[in-house]
């Protein structure tokens, strides 16, 4: 019988940790001569067996399988027996009355936790991922006790999974820093088009001075400029005649003029997250020690920056970020989830292989524009104000933004098919509803705030 296990038995299992990125898994036990805390090392980072002083900073969350595991069978149970056996594992027997489990815990460097029934089944085995990381601290290899040898586990794994949090965090700010920069660039180029209201204005002036002297049905008239000198030519729709095309240039340059207001906001907000982010990266590159209430600190910031939990996993040594999505996600009226297409070819990923056949879905009617999909609980109806919600988004997002009316086709998912041969992003819509929706500014303002990133 190994001497320094023996010490467990007869103790109550009253915790149960695991640190994943390093392998380290550990149990608290409270024995007669005092609590002791066991840490087994099962690799890939590091490796042993040894007494620990307190539980690793780093820890694995309640619904780990291996934490959730150990806390339904092992936490509350008596440890009935522990030994290691001829192959180097240490067996923890556990029940009250009889044995109801056991935990056999290998260390090294591709080792292995697992818990089994009574009979010997294996209810879960968990190993740590492989790795190509050359930094292994093996705790077998130096001489000592087993309170320094668990001490060193938990030091070295605490170091080794700061680290590892430290570089996938500043990995995932990075790729927050470029989208915001991509989305302050595309605005910018949004208010670029600023400069054409004058000249939408002039043509429609022209339009309507000179529209008797353009033949009706005409694609292209050539106009003489008589506030800046020479001729502007202007390409013509042959069905409207020239006061309702000037009326067209003037309605544009009036749209571009009202939704200058929403960019410049949103061009500020978008340079002020981006300096936030930039500073916090720095921070994060600039070599301080990690300590968990740190991290802690830089992950609190980073998720009030907007980068989402899911977007940073420690995995095989490098962070795991989360895959593109074909849609940008909004939160509408009671916070529910407004999916709006990137582009095209999103469009079709959107309708067709995201949306429930129960969904709701539109489109900017007339217009080029995004697919916009509101998520339902099957066989329940739109409330009318998120319906309200994704038509705006709908409007927003398509050739009519800043119209003062637009009207929006919308249908259950189940009505919407895609031709075949249909060219990208185009569908077909049968049982159409419209709605006819007026110009809202606050509303579009309170939707654009509660963008969800990623």
């Amino acid at each position: 019988m190994d001497e320094p296990l023996a010490q467990l038995e007869g103790g109550r299992v009253d915790g149960a940790f695991v640190t994943p990125e390093t392998g380290l898994v550990g149990v608290t036990v409270w024995c007669p001569g005092g609590a002791r805390r066991l840490v087994v090392g099962v690799g890939p980072r590091v490796v042993g067996v040894g007494w620990a002083q307190r539980e690793p900073a780093y820890r694995a969350a309640a619904t780990h399988p291996l934490v959730a595991a150990l806390r339904a069978h092992a936490v509350g149970k008596v440890v009935r027996r522990a030994h290691r056996d001829d192959d180097d594992a240490l067996w923890i027997d556990l029940g009250t009355d009889r044995i109801t489990a056991r935990l056999r815990l290998f260390p090294g460097v591709y080792g292995e936790a697992r818990v089994l029934d009574d009979a010997g089944a294996v209810l879960l085995a968990w190993r740590g991922e492989p790795t190509a990381v050359a930094r292994v601290f093996d705790a077998n290899a130096a001489s000592g006790t087993w309170d320094e040898a668990g001490e060193g586990l938990r030091a070295m794994s605490d170091a080794l999974a700061g680290e590892l949090r430290r570089t996938a965090l500043a990995k995932a700010l990075g790729a927050h820093a470029k989208r915001l920069a991509k989305r302050a660039e595309a605005v910018e180029g949004d208010l670029g088009r600023l400069d054409d209201v004058e000249r939408l204005q002039r043509i429609g002036r022209l339009l309507l001075a000179q529209g008797e002297k353009i033949p009706r049905g005409a694609k292209r008239a050539v106009l003489e400029d008589w506030e800046l000198g020479g001729t502007i030519e202007v390409v013509l729709d042959p069905a409207t005649g020239a006061k309702g095309q000037a009326a067209g240039f003037f309605q544009k340059a009036r749209r571009i003029q009202r939704g200058s207001a929403v960019m410049w906001e949103r061009l500020e907000v978008t340079t002020r997250a981006l300096e936030a982010v930039r500073a916090l990266l720095a921070e994060i590159d600039g070599g301080a020690e990690v300590v968990a209430a740190t991290l802690r600190g830089w992950t609190e910031q980073a998720q009030a920056l907007g980068v989402a939990k899911g977007q940073w996993v420690v995995s095989r040594g490098r962070a795991k970020t989360a895959p593109r999505r074909p849609y940008i996600e909004y939160l509408g009226s009671g916070e529910r989830k407004i999916l709006v297409g990137r582009g095209a070819a999103d469009n079709d990923r959107l309708t067709t292989k995201v949306a429930r056949m129960h969904d709701l879905w539109m489109h900017a009617r007339g217009y080029t524009g995004a697919h916009v999909v509101v998520p339902l609980v099957k066989g329940a109806a739109c409330p009318p104000e998120l319906l309200r919600d994704a038509a705006t988004l709908a409007v927003h997002h398509s050739d009519a933004r800043g119209a003062d009316f637009a009207e929006v086709t919308w249908s259950e998912r189940r009505y919407v098919r895609k031709p075949k041969g249909s060219a990208v992003g185009q569908v077909a819509v049968d049982r159409e509803r419209v709605l006819a929706l007026g110009a809202d500014p606050e509303r579009l303002k309170r939707l654009l705030a509660a963008r969800v990133e990623g």
